[in-house]
């Protein structure tokens, strides 16, 4: 075998072998879900996003210094929390993408002292209402009560 085709082999197979561990055959999706959210330590990013937007939307007239760090904290944090995706599922990613994104924008803009604050609210509560959409679509995932889809 050539050196170029055991090369264009050996891509094809690592390129297969990645499809094959991001394929939804690794079981039933709720397994799935509770075994990503186990690796990711997810339960505890959301703790911290939440605890973040709740600090931001208490800053009230903290000095400038005080409010910069909140709000780089919060950029830090869904940055970080970002870096876990994508979940098993479509919807729970959407969910998610969508509150790191709102998160680190509200942060950014908090940060900047640009953005004014009711739109760094806004991005605030938009950020907490996707992290709800979110455990919800977790807990419709992983239930086990009979009757739950």
């Amino acid at each position: 075998m050539s050196p170029a085709l055991a090369r264009t082999a050996l891509v094809v197979m690592v390129v297969g072998l990645a499809a094959a561990a991001c394929s939804s055959s690794g079981g039933p999706l709720g397994q799935q879900a509770r075994a990503w959210a186990q690796t990711t330590g997810w339960a505890a990013t959301v703790r911290q996003l939440q605890d973040d937007l709740h600090r931001l939307s208490g800053l009230g007239q903290d000095t400038a210094g005080a409010r910069r760090t909140v709000c780089d904290v919060l950029v830090t944090d869904a940055l970080s929390a970002n870096q876990q995706l994508p979940t098993p599922d479509r919807a729970l990613t959407r969910f998610l993408s969508d509150a790191y994104t709102s998160a680190a924008d509200a942060g950014r803009g908090c940060f900047s002292g640009s953005v004014p604050l009711s739109t760094t609210t806004a991005r605030a509560d938009s950020a907490a209402a996707d992290l709800v959409r979110a455990q919800a679509r977790y807990d419709s995932l992983t239930t086990t009560l009979p009757g739950a889809s």
